[in-house]
């Protein structure tokens, strides 16, 4: 019985460990009113240029990190995403770049 109860805890734990608000609140609330190319892109976890920035939080997650960078020879916000889970501020090899509040593009160096 004890054993029980410890892998019932476990699992909530876990559970409200996966719970995302802000994911929820935009699934709610902006989701249906995409157009179906965007709702595909998010729905498979990829980009497309000039998606929101709450459009690529919905197909990639919160980024780990955000910070201005330098792309095509002007400074934007920048996301970054693990795998450097270390320092993802300074050596994120995982980027998405915003201007305007727009995806103007991206780069991906996935390491397994």
């Amino acid at each position: 019985m004890p054993q029980l109860l410890v892998c019932s805890v476990l699992v909530l734990l876990l559970a409200g460990c996966a719970f995302d608000p802000e994911r929820t609140r935009l699934m709610n609330e902006r989701y249906p009113s995409y157009p179906e190319e965007i709702k595909r892109a998010i729905d498979h976890g990829y980009l497309i240029y000039g998606m929101t920035a709450d459009q690529a939080y919905l197909a990639l997650g919160p980024p780990h990190c955000k910070a201005a960078e330098r792309h095509d020879n002007k400074t934007v916000e920048t996301w970054m995403y693990p795998p450097d889970e270390g320092f993802p501020c300074t050596r994120a090899s995982n980027k998405v770049f915003f201007d305007k509040g727009s995806v103007i593009g991206w780069k991906f160096t996935y390491t397994k």
